[in-house]
C-alpha cells in the first residue's frame, strides 16, 4: 500500500493526456482498487447542492441526502462535507462499498465497460489529489473541486420530463391540480411530478439558511474550485446567479472553469444583461474559460411541446446573439433523448450545424457541442417504447445529419473530433435502447405504453396542447395505445 501511496504523487502527470485511453483507464483502476473496489475520488473532489431544498450528493448517479441545519450552523462546508458523506468516505477508504454507490459497481461486475468511478477520477480536478485522498481518514472537512450549485428551482418552463424539484411552474400546476397518475402491471394507481417532502423549496422571497451558509463558504471555497457551475431551475432567474457573476467580476479567478445553464429564454432585458456581464468576465480575464449550456431535444413545435414555455425561434436568436457578442464562449446543447424527440431530432441537429458554420464565417473561437443524454425516467416518454420501424427509420436520419457537419469535419477522421464524439454518444444511447428492445417485456412495455397515453392526454388537458397534432407520426399508435387491457 506504501508503494501505491508514493507512486500516487506522479500518476496524475502520467495520465493526464488522453483521458479516454483504455490503458491509462486501467493504470488508475488498479491504484483506486488498492484502497479498495469502491474507492472513488468524486466522493471527496465532486459535489452537486441544490441551495433551495438544502440536498446533495457527490455524483449524479446517487440519491441526494439532505443537509443538517445542526451541521450547518457549525459549518457552512457542510454544503459539501455531510456526516453523512464523511461515513461513504471512510468506508470507501476502509475497502468497502457503499451501497449508494450500486450503480458503477453493477457496471465493474458485470462489463466490460469502465465506471464513472474512473472517468470522474481521471479528471483534473480528481487525478492531482490522489496521494492526499488516500493519505486521509475521511473524516475532515475539505474543498471540493467540481461544483455546482442550484439556488432555486425557479423556472419559466414546465418540461413534459421535469418535475417540481426543478421547476416552480411544475409546483405550482401540482398544487393546483396534483400529481399526474398512471397505472402500474398490478392496475394500482401511481403518481408523477409529486412533490416530494425532502425537496420543498424555499421561495426565492424567503430567508434560506442553505443560502446564508453559501455566501460565507464561497468566497474561501471558490479559491480551490477548478469548476463551478449554476444549475436550475434557470439560474437567470435568481438573483444569485447575477451576484455570483458580479463576485467574479470584482474577484478574479483566472484558473476557474465557469459554467452555467440556461433555458435561453428569460425576459429579453435579462438575457442581454446576461451577455454583456459574461462578456465583461472573459474580456477582463476574470475567469479561465466560460461554458453556457442550454438544452434541447426537437425542433420547433415539438421542442415547444416537451419543453412547455419555450419558444423555439426565439431560442436560437439568442443563442445567435450571445455568440456574435462574445468570442470565446463554449455552447454546449443538451438533447435529453426522449420518445417525444425522435421525428425531429435530426432537424435540430441541422440548426445547431447553422450556428456552426456561422460562427466559422465570422471567425469566432466559439465551440459548440452537442451532449447527448438518455431519458430513463418517467419511463413513459423512454425512447425504448417508441416502435421499432419508427425508431429505426429516425435513427438513420439523426446519425446522417451527425455525419454532414462542416467541410472540415468530415474530411478529418480523428476519433477526437467532435462529431465523431457525438455520434459515439448517441449510438451508446440507440444501441442500449436497441438492446432493451429485444429483452423487453411484453406486457411491461403495453403497461408503459398505455402510461404514455395517460400522461399525455392529462398533459394536454392541462395546458390546452394537442399531441396528436404536433407529433402525426405518433397517432395511429397513440390509438392503439390507448386501448390496451391494463
Amino acid at each position: 500500500m506504501k508503494k501505491q501511496v508514493l507512486q500516487a504523487k506522479d500518476l496524475a502527470k502520467s495520465l493526464k493526456d488522453d483521458k479516454n485511453n483504455p490503458e491509462k483507464l486501467s493504470i488508475l483502476k488498479k491504484h483506486l482498487d488498492y484502497v479498495g473496489s469502491g474507492f472513488c475520488l468524486a466522493k471527496w473532489t465532486q459535489v452537486t447542492t441544490h441551495l433551495g431544498s438544502g440536498i446533495t450528493h457527490s455524483c449524479h448517479h446517487v440519491g441526494a441526502h439532505k443537509i443538517k441545519l445542526d451541521e450547518l450552523e457549525k459549518d457552512p462546508s457542510a454544503l459539501h462535507n455531510t456526516e453523512f458523506k464523511k461515513e461513504r468516505r471512510q468506508e470507501m477508504l476502509n475497502g468497502q462499498r457503499p451501497v449508494e454507490c450500486d450503480y458503477c459497481w453493477r457496471i465493474e461486475d458485470n462489463t466490460n465497460h469502465f465506471s464513472d468511478r474512473i472517468t470522474k477520477s481521471i479528471q483534473n480536478w480528481s487525478l492531482p489529489y490522489l496521494h492526499d485522498i488516500m493519505l486521509s481518514k475521511g473524516d475532515e472537512n475539505i474543498y471540493p473541486k467540481y461544483v455546482e450549485i442550484s439556488f432555486s428551482n425557479v423556472c419559466n418552463f414546465k418540461c413534459a420530463y421535469c418535475g417540481p424539484a426543478f421547476s416552480s411552474k411544475w409546483t405550482e400546476e401540482v398544487k393546483e391540480k396534483g400529481a399526474y397518475k398512471f397505472t402500474d402491471q398490478k392496475g394500482n394507481k401511481r403518481e408523477f411530478g409529486f412533490i416530494d417532502p425532502n425537496e420543498v423549496q424555499y421561495l426565492e422571497r424567503e430567508h434560506n439558511p442553505y443560502i446564508d451558509a453559501f455566501w460565507k463558504w464561497f468566497p474561501e471555497a471558490v479559491e480551490h474550485m477548478h469548476v463551478f457551475r449554476i444549475t436550475g431551475g434557470e439560474p437567470l432567474l435568481s438573483k444569485h446567479t447575477m451576484k455570483v457573476i458580479d463576485y467574479l467580476l470584482d474577484n478574479p479567478q483566472p484558473n476557474l472553469e465557469f459554467a452555467i445553464n440556461t433555458n435561453a429564454c428569460p425576459p429579453d432585458k435579462i438575457w442581454k444583461r446576461f451577455i454583456k456581464k459574461v462578456n465583461d468576465l472573459i474580456e477582463n480575464n476574470c475567469i479561465k474559460t466560460l461554458t453556457v449550456f442550454t438544452s434541447a431535444e426537437a425542433k420547433g413545435k415539438q421542442n415547444n411541446y416537451i419543453r412547455f414555455g419555450m419558444d423555439y425561434d426565439l431560442w436560437l436568436s439568442n443563442l445567435q446573439m450571445l455568440l456574435r457578442s462574445t468570442k470565446k464562449v463554449k455552447l454546449s446543447i443538451m438533447c435529453a433523448v426522449n420518445m417525444l424527440s425522435t421525428t425531429t431530432l435530426h432537424l435540430l441537429i441541422k440548426d445547431i450545424q447553422k450556428l456552426r458554420k456561422d460562427m466559422q464565417s465570422r471567425k469566432n473561437e466559439s465551440n459548440i457541442n452537442i451532449d447527448f443524454a438518455y431519458v430513463r425516467n418517467p419511463k413513459f416518454l423512454d425512447i425504448r417504447i417508441t416502435p421499432k420501424k419508427l425508431l429505426d427509420e429516425y435513427v438513420q436520419r439523426i446519425l446522417k445529419g451527425l455525419e454532414h457537419d462542416t467541410e472540415e469535419v468530415r474530411n478529418e477522421r480523428n476519433p477526437n473530433h467532435q462529431w465523431m464524439i457525438e455520434t459515439e454518444k448517441f449510438l451508446r444511447i440507440y444501441n442500449s435502447v436497441n438492446t432493451l428492445q429485444n429483452k423487453a417485456d411484453p406486457k411491461e412495455l403495453e403497461v408503459t405504453r398505455y402510461n404514455f397515453v395517460e400522461y399525455i392526454t392529462e398533459y394536454d388537458k392541462r395546458k390546452s396542447t394537442s399531441f396528436k397534432d404536433t407529433f402525426p407520426e405518433f397517432a395511429p399508435y397513440f390509438d392503439e395505445w390507448a386501448f390496451v387491457n391494463v
